[in-house]
């Protein structure tokens, strides 16, 4: 009987091989769903596919920001006017459709009436198609503003760590309502992302709001932030706030001014006052002197910057709210008539959103070119 202890556990031994052996997985079935082979034929959906699986979400860049933020100008105005080529020539009720949507954008009375010029020149000679037009269109704009934009020192808004160590004073105007604070608070955010020390003077003592928005706005950037309590001197705000930064070495000190009415002739003395003040302390400053323009006002905006440039002098302007008007447009007249360039421009609410301004960029997501 001993051979029975010798031969249960053998095969018990075997028995629990074979059971627990691994057998070879067979393959799938290979399954093509409908919506699989759809894409597969559709080659336009196989990038949205790839964007909608993508493990880090694509960064978008300003130009296509800003593309996006002048679609309403472009469709509603820029974009038809092209659509009005129907034959070889242009008849004089083509003409005048153009001359209508070109002031529907708030357009200049010159401008508009040199344009058209020479949209009846070209049409004559043959050398103005559908085809030809935006390109006509995108020349014609450039030239009236290419020139001015030139003047824009971009040093101002870009930092350098490796340039002398100087603080730019940096003062904000615009009536209330243009998204004067807003702006600042972005600018604030884009020069500390470049590694640079900002001081920030909330001057707009008379809107408590107003403050505590910039306050936010200061916090998140990691910008320094001179209040004072609701109803100070504004130019006593400037001034501590230029003196602070000046104390700190900063290499920005930006000035968010209390919001004028350009019709208002006290209001705007009391700017000059508090421009003046600020030489004081450096008889250079401010740098800038930046009006802030809604490009819902239209032509509107025009008057104000008229105004401001009387009383202060203006450096150059920002341009904002681009993405709520179809008259983002008007920039070209203030700038030609003006000879003001234009330093940023705005599209939407985040920092991201406001860049500095280029000719190009802006004048091909207006025209869709």
């Amino acid at each position: 009987m001993d051979w029975l202890y010798i031969l249960v556990p053998l095969v018990i031994i075997i028995v629990a091989f074979l059971a627990f052996k691994k057998k070879p997985k067979a393959a799938p079935p290979k399954i093509e769903t409908a919506e699989k082979v759809e894409v597969a034929h559709r080659p336009e959906l196989q990038e949205v596919v790839k964007e909608a699986v993508a493990p880090v979400k694509k960064e978008v860049s300003f130009s296509e920001r800003l593309k996006l933020g002048l679609s309403r100008s472009r469709s509603e105005v820029w974009g038809k006017l092209s659509g009005l080529f129907s034959g070889p020539g242009l008849d004089e009720n083509t003409i005048d459709s153009i001359e209508e949507l070109l002031y529907s954008a708030d357009i200049g009375t010159a401008t508009v009436g040199e344009l058209i010029e020479e949209v009846k020149k070209k049409t004559k000679e043959g050398n103005l198609t559908e085809n030809s037009f935006k390109t006509f269109l995108f020349d014609f704009l450039k030239n009236k503003m290419a020139p001015v934009q030139e003047k824009v020192d971009h040093s101002l808004y870009t930092f350098d760590s490796s340039a002398p160590k100087t603080t730019k004073v940096i003062m904000v105007v615009g009536v209330n309502g243009a998204g004067k604070t807003t702006t600042i608070g972005k600018l604030a955010t884009k020069l500390r992302a470049q590694g640079a020390t900002v001081v920030v003077g909330a001057c707009d003592t008379f809107r408590a709001a107003a403050v505590d928005q910039l306050q936010v706005w200061c916090d998140r950037a990691g910008a320094t932030m001179i209040r004072a309590k609701e109803g100070a001197n504004p130019s006593g705000v400037g001034y501590d706030a230029l003196q602070a930064a000046v104390n700190a070495n900063a290499d920005y000190c930006i000035l968010d001014t209390a919001g004028r009415l350009h019709t208002k002739e006290n209001l705007m003395d009391e700017l000059a006052k508090s421009k003046n003040v600020l030489k004081k302390i450096d008889p250079t400053a401010p740098h800038q002197i930046l009006l802030v323009i809604d490009a819902i006002t239209g032509q509107n905006a025009l008057r104000q910057a008229e105004e401001f440039h009387k009383t202060l002098g203006l450096t150059g302007l920002i341009f904002t709210k681009c993405d709520g008007s179809s008259k983002a447009g008007s920039a070209v007249t203030i700038v030609e008539q003006l000879k003001l360039p234009i330093a940023y421009i705005g599209v939407g609410e985040s920092a991201e959103d406001l860049d500095v301004f280029n000719v190009d960029d802006y004048l091909h997501a207006l025209l869709g070119s």
